[in-house]
């Protein structure tokens, strides 16, 4: 697989899971507003819900991680600063204007009360959408730390001994994860095996998609990952430990079908855009798409069908456009937004 391609599909995958959280939180946002007729029966939607859920967020960890070795090689000393530059700074001004405008709109018709309180909290406690950048960047520390005492963990290939204590952590993470509740630290360490495994692969992924991506392998990682959700329903939430294989499972069958959509750039332009867009659409479409619900159930639109969308379109549509016109007014950077693809350095979007 060349270069371009890998990068094609991986864009691709970005596309497909910000486009799956975007309706994701459309279909929360829509339940939690009581629009969802009583004759539908509920578990339909838990189920899609629970689906969703297992392995949309642990997609973007893993996907986070596959260039992290690659950074730390080319440009050491600038890691740190990189990453506070386009996940802290993000984070900040983005959970200020969030915050911000749903203070504003308490009294409108969100579905979540937010106070002044939970703004100035930010520090140590991350809200909506915005708990995905803190734990990412508290990833991007752990392999900084373990990169600065072990300089031989960005090495090509990785040395078996770094790997074995990374894979050792990751279990040692999940376990401690699963047994406290610690907040956005317990969080983070629940979804570092994903952020590990992605370090881990890098090397090999490009491979193991050109072996395992056509029709047969897909259908097999489909039967597990349906198998793994259906265990892991009866026995915990999307986001518990019981769910973890099946997060892995769902990870490996979006890279198969990415793979196969992207072996033609013609069709999978639109949705390897989009995936360049992901930083974007994440930081905003929470407002966007609570702004379609207000304004549709004011106009005395009740229709399931066109809540959901028309909250995933906008929700999608309206930060590609807002970071289309921020790009070519020069703005991007101090909108926390990445350069696009061939413009510059590229800076690939790290959030769903």
């Amino acid at each position: 697989m060349t270069t371009t391609a890998r990068e094609t599909s991986l864009d691709v995958a970005r596309g497909a899971g910000i486009i799956l959280v975007v309706y994701g939180h459309v279909l929360r946002g829509v339940a939690s507003s009581g629009l969802v007729p009583a004759g539908l029966p509920d578990t339909v939607f838990a189920w899609i819900d629970y689906v969703i859920y297992t392995f949309h967020m642990p997609l973007f960890f893993f996907l986070s991680g596959l260039h992290v070795c690659g950074s730390l090689r080319s440009a050491p000393h600038r890691f740190m600063g990189s990453k506070v530059r386009t996940i802290v700074y993000p984070y900040l001004l983005w959970s200020v204007l969030q915050g911000g405008v749903q203070i504003a709109m308490a009294s409108h018709g969100t579905n979540h009360p937010f106070t002044l309180a939970d703004l100035l909290a930010i520090g140590w406690r991350p809200f909506a959408q915005f708990w995905f950048l803190y734990a990412l960047m508290l990833c991007m520390i752990g392999v900084w730390l373990l990169a600065r005492r072990v300089p031989a963990f960005a090495q090509v290939p990785m040395p078996p001994r770094i790997r074995g204590v990374l894979m050792a952590s990751a279990v040692l993470g999940l376990a401690v994860g699963a047994a406290t509740q610690w907040g956005i630290l317990s969080t983070t360490l629940m979804n570092w095996p994903f952020f590990v495994a992605g370090v881990v692969a890098s090397r090999a992924l490009p491979g193991w998609l050109e072996r395992h991506s056509h029709p047969v392998a897909c259908a097999v990682t489909a039967a597990v990952f349906v198998a793994a959700v259906v265990l892991a329903h009866g026995l915990g939430g999307a986001t518990s430990v019981w769910a973890v294989p099946a997060a892995f499972a769902g990870i490996a069958l979006m890279l198969q079908f990415a793979y196969r959509y992207a072996s033609s750039p013609a069709r999978a332009g639109w949705l390897a855009a989009v995936g360049w867009a992901s930083m974007p659409i994440y930081l905003m479409h929470i407002v966007v798409m609570g702004g379609v619900r207000i304004v549709l159930m004011r106009a005395g639109v009740g229709s399931l069908a066109t809540h959901l969308a028309l909250g995933t379109l906008a929700g999608v549509a309206v930060p590609m456009a807002v970071y289309l016109i921020a790009l070519r007014t020069g703005a991007a950077r101090v909108a926390g937004f990445p350069s696009w693809p061939g413009r510059g350095a590229v800076v690939r979007p790290q959030a769903a």
